[in-house]
């Protein structure tokens, strides 16, 4: 099973090459990287460290010693010495499932059957970690008519191609079904700890559309009244919907294999057709009266930019509602459920200090910054101290005193910090709770 990927190399000529054959990558500093970007490349690939000694290097229709120069000879040549200087390609194999001659001798036929006609190549394949991979550096400029190299997603879907059917007359395995793209790591973790995401809150609606729907148009317009909108014409190859208050849409088979197209269409088909009722009674629904005190109220008597934010958290489902049947969340706050905490913060700090006005805040700021110079020239003049020659006891004392300053001071910057995200988000958060007060108002009114 071989993995494969490419990507452009960019710099002065010369670069990529040097950062393949470095012997120690990990500790290099690049205080020359867009002077040296070609040579960089060539260097890391045909590292001896990984490579046993260069034996598992190989040049076509180039030598790997001189690579550098013969790279930029071509460009020169050609007159085509900027922009991207190269590509590098990566081939890596399941661990144990080949030997560092074979996985050198695919690569090499890989780069010859893909680039070589047109192309100088180094491929180098690096034996210092469990799985065995080949790096393949491409020069940018053909040496047989000068023109570029052509980078696009046909082009690595040829290279995963060439590669599976290289590794199968090899008698490796391959990967059958790739997956594509991976869940960015902020969104993985967010999904996996419950929080809502941009996809799981999507995921919801279409569950909530799909449970209410006997038919693909009822499906569409549960989807409306949630306020997406859709593309499901049969001629496309992939059904979209784009949350409100968004630009970019999500293929919906990427949330899932239960929802896809197919998989969408065999649910509605199988429910029930009491699901139909179901929706009826719930656009009937007269939600249940209360002569309970309760928090909302409570918020309601507060004033200024401290009832602003108690009441977003409130509406949010931040704040407790006693035995209260939490109300559907409103549309426009759906996507600032991933700033709950932010928002809790910034309630806590308006709380903390009062704050009611715009004015005041902004005394609040000033503050905190004056605070913040002061605490910094104080852990200044103890660090000073502690430099002199004193008893042991009033050094010490010092650099305890240095990391209470220390400690305050990151205190004081989060709260500034926080402030500025009160001053930049206060706009927003009233334009939401009007748009509800709104829409809840033409609910009464009907």
């Amino acid at each position: 099973m071989a993995v494969t990927k490419i990507w452009k190399i960019k710099g002065k000529a010369g670069s990529p090459l040097t950062y393949v054959a470095n012997p120690e990558k990990t500790q290099r500093q690049f205080t020359e990287s867009e002077q040296q970007a070609l040579a960089d490349v060539i260097a890391y690939a045909a590292n001896e460290d990984k490579t046993e000694k260069l034996y598992y290097t190989s040049g076509i229709n180039c030598t790997v010693e001189c690579a550098r120069d013969q790279f930029d000879t071509v460009k020169l040549r050609f007159g085509k010495t900027d922009g991207i200087v190269a590509f590098h390609a990566y081939q890596s194999f399941k661990e144990g499932e080949v030997t560092p001659d074979e996985a050198h001798a695919i690569g090499v036929e890989l780069a010859k059957e893909m680039w070589g006609k047109r192309f100088q190549i180094v491929v180098a394949t690096h034996v210092n970690t469990k799985c065995v991979h080949n790096h393949i550096v491409i020069n940018s400029v053909s040496f047989i008519d000068g023109k570029k190299f052509h980078d696009c997603r046909d082009m690595y879907k040829q290279l995963r191609d060439t590669s599976d059917r290289i590794c199968l007359e090899h008698g490796l395995s391959v990967i059958k079904e790739p997956k594509g793209k991976r869940v960015g790591t902020y969104l993985y973790k967010m999904e996996h700890a419950g929080m809502p995401t941009r996809y799981n809150v999507a995921r919801q609606a279409i569950d909530e559309a799909v449970a209410l729907s006997l038919t693909i148009e009822e499906f569409k317009y549960e989807l409306r009244k949630r306020g997406y909108s859709y593309r499901f014409d049969p001629q496309r190859k992939y059904w979209t919907i784009t949350p409100p208050g968004w630009k970019k849409a999500i293929r919906i088979h990427q949330l899932g294999e239960d929802y896809t197209r197919e998989s969408i269409e065999r649910r509605i088909y199988d429910n029930d057709p009491s699901v139909r009722t179901e929706r009826i009674r719930q656009s009937y629904r007269i939600p249940n009266q209360y002569n309970l005190r309760r928090r909302i109220d409570r918020i309601m008597g507060r004033t200024g930019l401290e009832k602003l934010y108690l009441r977003y958290c409130y509406e949010l489902g931040y704040l407790p509602k006693y035995r209260q049947n939490p109300t559907k969340l409103h549309i426009v706050l759906k996507e600032d459920l991933l700033k709950c905490d932010q928002y809790s913060e910034q309630a806590k700090l308006l709380s903390k200090y009062h704050v009611n006005t715009d004015e005041d805040l902004s005394l609040l700021m000033e503050r905190i910054e004056q605070r913040l110079s002061d605490a910094a020239a104080e852990r200044t003049e103890l660090k000073n101290k502690t430099r002199r020659i004193l008893p042991q006891a009033e050094i010490d004392q010092a650099r305890q005193e240095m990391f209470d300053r220390t400690s305050e001071i990151r205190d004081l910057r989060r709260e500034f910090k926080v402030c500025h995200q009160i001053q930049e988000r206060s706009g927003h958060v009233r334009e939401n709770l009007e748009i509800i007060d709104r829409d809840r108002q033409r609910e009464k009114a009907r």
